[in-house]
């Protein structure tokens, strides 16, 4: 297949000022668009700088509050690569992100595990040696 290109994931949060705040202070993401959809819900996409974007979704029934750092039934919901693997992961550290699983080689590269304030789980690459192995 060609022509197909995956430029947006959603991710449920309980407070949409909240997850802003933490997807762009504590990670470093960028907010790419904040603004009302034409059904009149907040539309917000935040930027990780390349590849899929993120639109958060605040939780207004039961069923998306159950989804709520779940949402990958407990696995690792999102993959992320880091040019400067050594520097963000300390910059979170400072932050106070959580690592769940500490630093690792893998085949396919160095990684670590880390969970986000709501608790969705994100492996964590170092692109250099992601890309180079």
């Amino acid at each position: 297949m060609t022509g197909m290109d995956l430029f947006m994931v959603t991710i449920v949060v309980p407070d949409m000022n909240d997850a802003i705040a933490h997807y762009l202070d504590d990670w470093g993401f960028a907010l790419h668009i904040d603004s009302r959809h034409i059904s009149g819900h907040r539309w917000v996409v935040i930027d990780p700088g390349k590849g899929a974007k993120l639109r958060l979704v605040e939780a207004s029934t039961d069923a998306h509050r159950a989804a709520i750092g779940n949402q990958a039934g407990g696995r690792v919901a999102f993959f992320l690569n880091l040019d400067d693997f050594d520097a963000t992961v300390s910059n979170w550290a400072d932050k106070g992100i959580e690592v769940v699983e500490s630093e690792r080689r893998e085949d396919y590269g160095r990684l670590i595990v880390v969970r986000d304030r709501y608790g969705n789980r994100w492996d964590v690459f170092d692109a250099a040696v992601s890309t180079s192995s």
